[in-house]
């Protein structure tokens, strides 16, 4: 079994979540961000993370890769059906640009696997700049109130508490993903029960914040 994904993308964390909680044997292959040809052979548009059956069969949407994950029968519990997670997601939602303003152009500058090479690197950016309607370059200039924005959003975020007894709940699969990205960002103030949050998601499912190389 093999799962296509991009380091970066929230909705590739989410397969890599349940595939690491739930101990499914799989392959991670990590794509370059122009290589639009896979995802075409694979599934037919250009979508990822990507799950591939060991008899080939692949799937995209990483919420049916999710539920595929889950529905393997493995020695870790399944997922809590616990999807409480709107006043979370609503607060990333509005300050949705400044995030992505944040993100973006730190996305291409960390050492990610999708952005190998510069052809990668070049298709990225043209799309998310026309989707942020600035440079890169100005919105890393501009890094002070896109930071004072995400902050603010942060310290109003309701609080999540962490799963307890060594469970996941969906609704952690929802949230944890667009929490980390955030950990690209050097000296972002984060409320301290979410840095708490961060800490015992990342070590139940096995995935990795960016703290090490944050700018």
């Amino acid at each position: 079994m093999k799962l296509y994904q991009y380091d970066h993308c929230p909705f590739c964390v989410r397969a890599d979540m349940v595939a690491g909680f739930r101990q499914v044997p799989h392959e991670k292959v990590y794509l370059l961000n122009d290589d639009e040809q896979a995802h075409f052979d694979l599934i037919g548009a250009k979508m990822v993370p990507i799950l591939q059956f060991d008899d080939g069969r692949a799937m995209g949407e990483s919420l049916d890769i999710v539920a595929a994950l889950d529905a393997i029968e493995t020695p870790a519990p399944h997922l809590d059906p616990w999807a409480e997670a709107s006043p979370q997601l609503a607060a990333l939602d509005s300050e949705g640009r400044a995030v992505n303003c944040l993100l973006f152009p730190r996305n291409v500058r960390i050492g990610l696997p999708e952005f190998a090479t510069e052809g990668a690197i070049a298709y990225f950016t043209e799309r998310k700049e026309a989707m942020i309607g600035i440079s890169f370059g100005q919105a890393m200039e501009e890094t002070a109130q896109h930071k004072a924005a995400a902050e603010a959003m942060l310290a109003a975020m309701p609080e999540l508490a962490p799963p307890a007894d060594g469970r996941l709940r969906m609704g952690d699969v929802l949230v944890y993903p667009h929490l980390r990205n955030l950990t690209m960002v050097r000296d972002l103030a984060m409320p301290g029960w979410m840095r708490g949050y961060l800490e015992t998601v990342t070590a139940l499912c096995g995935t990795h914040l960016y703290d090490d190389r944050a700018i």
